[in-house]
């Protein structure tokens, strides 16, 4: 089964997202809980052994030198003339703001003047298709990228011996479907409580993403960081 996830536009197209979360001025935002949410985005493409573009992998080398002269006691106070790479990244996040802002709104010109000129017939194609609210899935892969770091936690400090399984995505989509026909909706978190090992995890997690672009399920938050909840779609 073939499952993609929508791409960023390179590592400030990402760090953009996590920033506009908190939905204050870029400068203000707390920045070592964007820098760790951006690691664990990382580390769960990794796990999901999903490609990895090298320009986020330097990205991350450069956040994790930012975290750690965060969380590093000052000895000596900076010289004035000292470049800070953490307020050099925050104005290039700021720059990239303006930047897609600009983008974004000649791409709405293009489309107004697309609408007077006659346009070839294009095949429309099912696997294609975007969802209408595509920012929510983003939303629930950063929110799985947390999760996932905190079961990976849970499983590191857990000394039960359990035997390796195979996991089939057909068989957690059905369970998952059966737990929606009974309970209506759920919390992305108790869907992956019960969960023992990160195989498990993550065919889980790819059981759920096919379950949304299949349109059986309808995901929600109501509010920045709130819980995920997947509620079944009635057609």
């Amino acid at each position: 089964m073939d499952i993609k996830l929508k791409d960023f536009q390179g590592p400030l197209d990402l760090l953009l997202h996590l920033v506009s979360k908190y939905q204050v001025d870029i400068y203000d935002v707390p920045i070592v809980e964007v820098i760790e949410q951006y690691l664990a985005y990382i580390e769960t493409l990794h796990a999901m052994k999903l490609e990895v573009a090298g320009e986020y992998m330097l990205m991350a080398s450069q956040l994790m030198l930012i975290k750690s002269r965060r969380l590093l006691p000052k000895v000596v106070e900076a010289e004035p003339d000292d470049q800070d790479p953490e307020l050099e990244l925050l104005s290039k996040i700021e720059e990239y703001s303006h930047f897609k802002a600009v983008s974004q709104e000649l791409g709405k010109q293009h489309d107004w003047r697309a609408l007077h000129y006659s346009k070839p017939m294009q095949e429309l194609i099912f696997e294609d298709a975007i969802l209408n609210k595509d920012k929510t899935v983003t939303d629930l892969f950063l929110a799985f990228s947390k999760l996932m770091t905190v079961k990976q936690e849970e499983f590191k400090h857990n000394h039960t011996v359990i035997e390796r399984e195979d996991y089939r995505i057909e068989d957690m989509m059905h369970d998952l479907e059966e737990r929606l026909d009974q309970q209506k909706q759920v919390t992305l978190n108790s869907v992956f409580r019960e969960c023992t090992d990160l195989n498990q995890v993550i065919t889980l997690f790819l059981a759920t993403l096919e379950l949304i672009k299949m349109q059986y399920v309808r995901v929600i938050q109501e509010d920045n960081f709130a819980d995920i909840i997947l509620k079944k779609e009635f057609k």
